[in-house]
């Protein structure tokens, strides 16, 4: 007697899906992938394209989650958008992000709202300590210390 396994379909299996970042230019861009085995060796497939890093940095908005759930289905998009926050940034993504978020920044202060750019989304373990070592290679990429402890541009 067969006994099916309750909210388990074989056609709705889950794949190991992962965000892969393609460098085109200076850019970053990120893109779902999966693995794929052929002939006995795995193979990545582009299954969607998400957007440059720098505007899915935080995780993937609803609207690209809806376009990409209508090409691909079973998407986890809680572990897409934790894998997606664990990509380090560079310290002039980081600035193209801040430039971005200022105008949501400044039109929650104006409605008193508070953490407008984070949502509801949590901190990944490190990212602030990643947050800050970025800074700091950027600041010392930016000025040099001379002998009597001045900082000057470079």
């Amino acid at each position: 007697m067969f006994i099916p396994l309750r909210g388990y379909s074989p056609i709705e299996k889950k794949k190991a899906m992962y965000v892969r970042v393609k460098k085109i230019g200076s850019k970053r861009y990120a893109y779902l992938a999966e693995g794929v085995s052929k002939n006995g060796k795995v193979r990545q497939k582009t299954l969607a394209y998400l957007g440059p890093l720098v505007k899915i940095a935080t995780g993937v908005s609803d609207e690209i989650s809806r376009k990409v759930d209508g090409k691909v289905r079973n998407v986890d998009w809680n572990k897409i958008n934790m894998d997606i926050r664990r990509i380090p940034l560079d310290f002039d993504e980081l600035q193209e992000i801040k430039r971005d978020m200022l105008p949501r920044v400044l039109i929650g202060r104006q409605n008193r709202s508070q953490d407008i750019g984070r949502g509801n989304r949590p901190r990944v373990e490190g990212e602030l300590a990643a947050i800050t070592i970025i800074a700091r290679r950027g600041f010392n990429e930016m000025f040099r210390t001379l002998k009597d402890g001045t900082l000057v541009m470079r």
